[in-house]
């Protein structure tokens, strides 16, 4: 078990947009990647517990990973935590809290990347974990103790490294 852990959102941060619910993987084929989140992951995964966080409440983590494969971070992904499973939304703190009892790991040792200030961001810095706000739609930035803005891939070693991880 590594000693740290990143986790993503799933629309909008892996996935250009939320894949609709159509059972078994079907209709998630057309769905792109974000630009840049294969590399990222890749790099990653060497030294950090990856997972995906997200509001999903329809798919089961069979459906969910069916779909991460389709952009090819599937197998990278090695923990979901879905609003089906927790059986709470982000950005409420049973949410995290059950995701850090998962990992085993304290809020200071996971990281979570999303393009929701509110539900990823905020929720996961309200809690003590660290946060990337992946602002896709707009030059605004936003900077705190625990979290960082990034506008795309690339800039995520630098944020990471800034905040005290590489």
């Amino acid at each position: 078990m590594k000693d740290r852990a990143i986790l993503f959102d799933w629309g909008g941060t892996l996935m250009t947009s939320m894949p609709y619910y159509m059972g078994a993987g079907r209709g998630w084929s057309h769905v792109p990647a974000v630009e840049g989140v294969l590399d990222a992951v890749q790099a990653l995964r060497s030294s950090w517990t990856i997972g995906l966080a997200s509001n999903a409440s329809e798919s089961e983590d069979d459906e969910v990973r069916a779909s991460l494969d389709t952009i090819g971070v599937g197998a990278f992904i090695d923990r979901i935590y879905t609003y089906r499973r927790v059986g709470r939304p982000k950005p409420w703190p049973d949410f995290w809290r059950y995701v850090l009892s998962d990992l085993g790991m304290q809020p200071s040792q996971v990281v979570m990347v999303g393009d929701n200030y509110m539900d990823d961001v905020w929720g996961a810095a309200n809690v003590g974990m660290h946060a990337v706000w992946l602002n896709l739609g707009s030059p605004d930035v936003r900077k705190g103790d625990r979290y960082r803005t990034i506008h795309n891939y690339s800039e995520l070693p630098g944020v990471l490294a800034d905040m005290g991880f590489m």
